[in-house]
């Protein structure tokens, strides 16, 4: 096993044993991996509570490319404290980081996806999305991967202008071009999913209720 110091976002953890857990980690130089945190759930000394789904971390590894890597410890942490003080942000930080999950290789780098998902995370700590950030977010992670849904008709205009810029929330969509959108979306999204993704549950209720 090789040491590497890498910039890693948490996408999941599992509870593992007594004291132990499994993180599912996107990081910048690896791609997806699975590291063995020991004693994470009982050491608040060692990892505290940085090991939560959407912070970015600065981290120590030990990686295998055959199993397993073990994380060793966490240096530093972007918490994004403004996630957990707003619903609608902390729905969409969890579909988001479960998506890239979902739709992911493991060990394979993506550097474009990886910087997508953190503006994703820094534009939800500012305050609460609407729907056209998750739209924003779909489309390019769909257009990074290679997944993209034809975007011809003219009501998917603003789809096409979200590949164009870098920021959330300079696009622009009516109730009409969102419906549109969400439909083509979420069908190129199911088809390359294979399980229900549980975060979308809590986004949708989340949505419904702000309505």
């Amino acid at each position: 096993m090789n040491t590497e110091q890498c910039q890693a976002i948490v996408l999941s953890t599992l509870d593992y044993g007594e004291s132990d857990r499994i993180i599912s980690l996107f990081s910048l130089e690896q791609g997806r991996i699975r590291a063995f945190a020991k004693g994470a759930r009982v050491s608040r000394k060692r990892f505290g509570g940085m090991l939560e789904p959407g912070n970015r971390l600065e981290l120590t590894l030990q990686v295998r490319h055959d199993g397993l890597s073990r994380l060793e410890r966490v240096e530093a942490t972007h918490g994004h404290p403004g996630l957990r003080s707003s619903l609608e942000s902390l729905s969409l930080a969890l579909y988001g980081c479960e998506l890239v999950e979902a739709l992911t290789p493991e060990g394979h780098p993506l550097p474009r996806l990886y910087r997508l998902l953190t503006a994703l995370l820094e534009h939800l700590d500012q305050g609460s999305p609407c729907e056209a950030d998750r739209r924003f977010f779909e489309i390019n992670l769909l257009n990074i991967l290679g997944y993209r849904p034809p975007l011809e008709a003219d009501g998917l205009r603003p789809l096409q202008n979200c590949l164009r810029t870098g920021k959330f929330g300079l696009v622009s969509f009516s109730e009409e071009q969102l419906a549109t959108a969400g439909r083509l979306l979420d069908k190129a999204i199911s088809t390359h999913t294979t399980r229900p993704l549980h975060s979308l549950a809590f986004l949708q209720d989340v949505t419904e209720t702000r309505k």
